[in-house]
């Protein structure tokens, strides 16, 4: 997807999800997949948005040089940060 397309769906997803506030940065799978865990092991709602800074590098899967950013509802973001913190 090009620059322009993604900047639009951020702003949409942005505009019509509940899970608004960033509770959490990774740089990695394992520690994004470790977050992820931890906040349905509490129940806690999320979405995320992975991005990928293209290095030109062949290869399958994720490469290291991608952003895991997860979003929560305004009223569970203690219990996120909590729970990611547990």
């Amino acid at each position: 997807m090009g620059n322009i397309e993604q900047l639009i769906m951020n702003i949409i997803m942005f505009l019509f999800s509940k899970h608004r506030r960033l509770v959490f940065t990774a740089f990695n799978q394992s520690n994004y997949y470790d977050a992820v865990n931890k906040l349905k092991s509490h129940g806690i709602s999320y979405r995320s948005r992975i991005t990928s800074h293209d290095t030109g590098t062949v290869g399958s899967g994720r490469n290291e040089n991608s952003q895991y950013d997860i979003y929560v509802k305004k009223d569970e973001v203690y219990l996120a940060e909590k729970a990611i913190n547990s």
